[in-house]
């Protein structure tokens, strides 16, 4: 049984021989006509039909050749130069055709989990700025990749235009069938904003010492300058906070603080002024405190004092309408509950004053009516008169 299964398997090996064998071309070896003794000849070998294969033919025989060349195509052949002797009568050449085939080339893909390859740890973004994020990364199959910050998805190489709330610590994450993570942290530069001034103590007296500090937002920091209406004042080493020593007079005014990048610069101002006890210099009623009843009249109360002081009034009445910030207040067609002492009181938190006034309100009579028709004539004479001067003199 063993024998019998040795022999089938001989068989097959034989006849795939043969097959192959068959199938394959046989070179054929050419002389020239007339082969003279001390005379060179060339012997040639060729192989008919080589498409699709790589052959290399080779002349062997008991002797050596001097040269040889050859061509390779359909037709491949090689001729060998021979320097002929009378001892090479009969001597046998054969030619050796041997054959290298190959298949179409084919790619071998391996899978290979995601690297970052250009995905740098810190970057810096312009506000305003068209930008996208630069994070990339290999492997096969080709990873996607995101990045993102609380509810924000960003794609490499996706624009949009920077803004500074996009600062922040970005998870970057490279996926295929595995998946790998970084953290990239960006930083949005902007011009300076949110300036502001704080006064220290915010309420001064001459002789305080006095700090004020100016504090705004920007990226990077900014640099702060000021202009002060005296140079007798002390600058901390970041420019960030001045002190007057002593205030004085000559300390008063206003404070300008510049807040500046290379983006750009944004700038407030401070009035700086003395801690006073508010006093009414006066309050003034127009057109007069006597007012004919139907008519408007208008009460104006000034102070001066700082801080700003706030003001109120004593009225006989409600029926009087009052400014936004309190300064005046305005009797609309006045009338006997009009009529009274009206009381303005100014006060800071360095003390108060107060003012009144006696508005009388009079009833239209027929002498009202008549004094009002006589000044309307006498502006009627100084008319006429001036006209008639006028066409006189022309």
């Amino acid at each position: 049984m063993e024998f019998c299964v040795l022999w089938a398997g001989a068989s097959i090996l034989v006849l795939q021989a043969f097959q192959v064998h068959a199938f394959l071309p046989i070179p054929t070896l050419h002389f020239e006509n007339k082969i003279i003794e001390d005379d060179d000849t060339n012997i040639t070998c060729t192989l008919p039909y080589t498409a699709h294969m790589d052959v290399q033919l080779e002349i062997k025989g008991n002797v050596k050749f001097t040269d040889c060349a050859t061509i390779k195509g359909n037709n491949s052949k090689v001729t060998c130069m021979l320097e002929v002797t009378k001892d090479m009568h009969e001597m046998e050449f054969t030619c050796e055709a041997l054959f290298k085939t190959q298949s179409q080339p084919q790619k071998m893909y391996i899978q290979t989990e995601p690297s970052f390859t250009d995905c740098p740890d810190k970057q810096m973004w312009i506000e305003g700025q068209i930008n996208s994020f630069h994070c990339n990364a290999t492997g096969y199959p080709l990873p996607t990749v995101t990045c993102n910050k609380d509810d924000t998805k960003f794609v490499p190489f996706q624009k949009f235009t920077a803004s500074k709330h996009m600062s922040g610590n970005y998870k970057c994450r490279a996926q295929n069938f595995d998946k790998i993570s970084k953290t990239v942290t960006v930083s949005v530069q902007y011009k300076p904003e949110n300036v502001k001034i704080a006064v220290d103590p915010s309420l001064h007296q001459e002789g305080d010492n006095v700090r004020i500090s100016c504090e705004a937002d920007g990226n990077p920091a900014p640099t702060y300058n000021w202009s002060t209406p005296s140079p007798n004042i002390t600058f901390s080493h970041d420019n960030k906070v001045i002190t007057v020593q002593n205030m004085k007079k000559s300390h008063l005014g206003r404070y300008i603080c510049t807040a500046q990048n290379e983006h750009g610069a944004a700038a407030v101002e401070e009035d700086i002024a003395l801690e006073a006890k508010p006093i009414i210099s006066n309050i003034i009623v127009k057109p007069s405190m006597e007012v004919i009843q139907g008519k408007n009249v208008t009460l104006a109360c000034e102070a001066m004092g700082f801080p700003p002081p706030s003001y109120s009034w004593q009225t006989p009445t409600r029926n009087v309408v009052y400014s936004k910030d309190q300064h005046n207040i305005t009797i609309q067609k006045a009338d006997k509950e009009h009529d009274g002492i009206y009381t303005c009181t100014v006060k800071n938190m360095h003390g108060s004053d107060a003012m009144t006034r006696r508005i009388t309100v009079e009833v239209a009579t027929e002498d009202n009516s008549r004094g009002e028709r006589t000044e309307l004539t006498l502006v009627t004479l100084a008319i006429l008169t001036s006209m008639s001067l006028i066409s006189h003199l022309c």
